[in-house]
């Protein structure tokens, strides 16, 4: 009964409602997308309801899927409490244990050092208990967690511990720290004479994910690593090594990071840091940490520096165009990760609606998470915007049902886990104080995007002698290097001067990007630009892709219609509306 109960409260919480929540298949209206359709009570979306609470979906019309395991649900609000392990008195090193670490490079004083021995557990993998290497994780002293070696190289950790680094304590003061991918790769730096050195539990991914499960120690350690000025990443040289270095370059800053390779043998790649400990040297290892290459994002390059990336693109790893939730609007704009958006319209147009509105689909689609910059709106006001968009239904009273109380507790957790808002009442903030708290969004949170509504409310004081214009040029430049160095598109909202509507004319005139409050630079600099324009004559909303830097795979320049639906305060496209920009019948 509470497994069914976790699972309720798990799908309510995404926007999921069933008529049964018994184990099995299920069908139901998809929250992201049954609004937008012609048949809205057309059940597209596929729930499969598991033994035990666990639950996964998939919708068959948008694509969004999700799902949950038995046991990982707990109220978002409830504080997570961990368990401390027991240390172990008089820890068991013998002989065969000190023998298989001197075989890996690794001398018999690191191993005391580290507190590592020799014990038995059990593990899942196997079914029964065996004996194993027991890793310590300890930080000021205090054992927070213990991580058990197979032989078969099968791991556990030890249930409900505090997610930490391994050998913590090396983030104290320092100002470099270096990321490698297991703990015999940290214990062969140590060996080298490199103890600034740290490593995530649960190593490298196998493949690209959506969970932050594997990053939860960066948010224990978020204030230590907001520290630091320079990180190298000397994760392993495979697939599943690259894309950790790329996350963690991501979470970190590209700007703050440098790569470390390792050497060949006998043409094979050296895989990591203990290989190249036992094969190399510990002067070569050092080496390798030393001449660390800064990650590509600024300086005087050549070709072969981008040639890992450029042969991704080829080949369809790299950075994949987004859909932003509407299906029509994807012809004209599609999310780019490290991108700088600029979104315009005259006051009161919607266009803040409608960005919530896609922030929140992309949240549900793609798993991505925001930092919201919103002074104007105020953050409880941008809270109630957010719950209607996910509810479909208004906040207040009216002619249709308001959302249920249960509906807003549920709405209010998923918020909490995708949106975090960046204000002070003290001050007006300017650019450098707002990157800097969306930089820390990035290492505890691992948002994906950046909201910044509206640009005036940005502090704008600037040096004598220094024009609005050149003031606007380098507040952009600021947030397109923060969007480069951590993979997040910014989404900037800028206000229109005031238009000059014609003579006779009935409509105020759409604005172009050339028409934003401060400098024509928002169009040059903007990697795409949108205007979002209401038509109370035609009753409907106008979204224009003004530029679109990267065609054809962002989007062609162009519009798309469409009708805001109060009952459930969103927006849904008029299909089929999209026209390029260029048509006779899109001007």
């Amino acid at each position: 009964m509470v497994s069914m109960m976790a699972a309720f409260e798990r799908l309510n919480a995404e926007g999921i409602r069933l008529a049964s929540y018994a184990v099995g298949s299920h069908k139901a209206t998809c929250p992201n997308c049954s609004h937008q359709r012609r048949k809205k009570a057309d059940p597209c979306l596929s729930v499969t309801i598991e033994e035990g609470g666990g639950a996964t979906w998939n919708c068959h019309h948008c694509g969004w899927s999700g799902g949950f395991r038995s046991g990982d649900y707990r109220p978002r609000h409830a504080r997570k409490s961990y368990r401390l392990p027991a240390p172990v008195e008089n820890p068991d090193r013998p002989a065969k244990l000190l023998q298989w670490f001197a075989n890996r490079g690794i001398s018999a004083k690191t191993v005391e050092r580290m507190g590592i021995y020799r014990t038995t557990h059990w593990f899942p993998q196997t079914g029964n208990e065996a004996p194993c290497i027991a890793f310590p994780y300890a930080v000021g002293g205090v054992l927070k967690n213990i991580k058990y070696r197979h032989p078969d190289k099968h791991f556990m950790q030890e249930k409900d511990a505090e997610p930490v680094l391994y050998n913590a304590d090396a983030l104290d003061g320092a100002e470099e720290v270096i990321f490698v991918e297991g703990e015999m790769d940290v214990l062969a730096c140590m060996e080298a004479g490199i103890t600034n050195v740290v490593s995530l539990p649960n190593g490298a991914p196998a493949k690209e994910e959506q969970t932050d499960k594997r990053y939860e120690p960066l948010q224990t350690h978020a204030e230590a690593l907001e520290r630091v000025k320079r990180f190298v990443i000397a994760t392993d040289m495979d697939g599943p090594g690259e894309l950790l270095a790329n996350e963690l370059a991501r979470r970190l800053g590209k700007d703050r990071c440098f790569r470390a390779r390792f050497p060949n043998i006998n043409d094979v790649q050296c895989k990591d840091a203990n290989e190249c400990l036992v094969e190399h040297g510990a002067e070569v290892l050092r080496e390798c940490i030393e001449h660390a290459e800064p990650w590509p994002i600024e300086g005087l390059h050549t070709a072969s520096d981008y040639a890992d990336a450029v042969m991704s693109l080829y080949r369809g790893d790299g950075p994949k165009p987004l859909s932003t939730g509407f299906a029509e609007m994807d012809n004209a704009f599609r999310v780019l990760p490290g991108q700088f958006v600029v979104v315009t319209g005259i006051p009161n147009h919607g266009k803040s609606r409608w960005l919530d509105q896609v922030a929140v689909q992309m949240s549900r689609l793609h798993g991505w998470k925001w930092a919201v910059f919103s002074p104007e709106t105020g953050n409880e006001n941008h809270i109630v915007d957010l719950v209607e968009i996910w509810a479909g239904r208004p906040f207040f009273d009216g002619p249709t049902p308001r959302v249920s109380e249960r509906e807003l507790r549920d709405g209010l957790n998923w918020i909490e886990d995708r949106f975090f808002f960046i204000g002070t009442s003290d001050h007006t903030p300017n650019a450098d104080w707002i990157i800097e708290r969306a930089r820390a969004a990035v290492i505890r949170h691992g948002i994906r995007g950046l909201i910044v509504d509206p640009y005036n409310e940005i502090e704008a004081s600037r040096p004598a002698g220094m024009t609005e214009t050149e003031f606007v040029s380098q507040l952009i430049s600021k947030f397109k290097q923060f969007a480069k160095a951590h993979d997040v598109t910014v989404f900037m909202v800028v206000h229109p001067t005031k238009l000059k509507t014609e003579t006779g004319a009935s409509k105020e005139p759409v604005p172009g990007l050339y028409d934003l409050s401060g400098s024509a630079h928002w169009r040059n600099k903007a990697d795409a630009g949108l205007v979002v324009y209401r038509d109370y004559e035609e009753k409907k909303t106008l979204v224009y892709s003004k530029k679109i830097r990267r065609q054809p795979i962002c989007g062609q320049p162009g519009v798309v219609e469409f009708v805001f639906l109060p009952h459930d305060r969103r927006f849904t496209e008029i299909s089929g509306s999209y026209n390029e920009m260029g048509r006779k019948d899109a001007a």
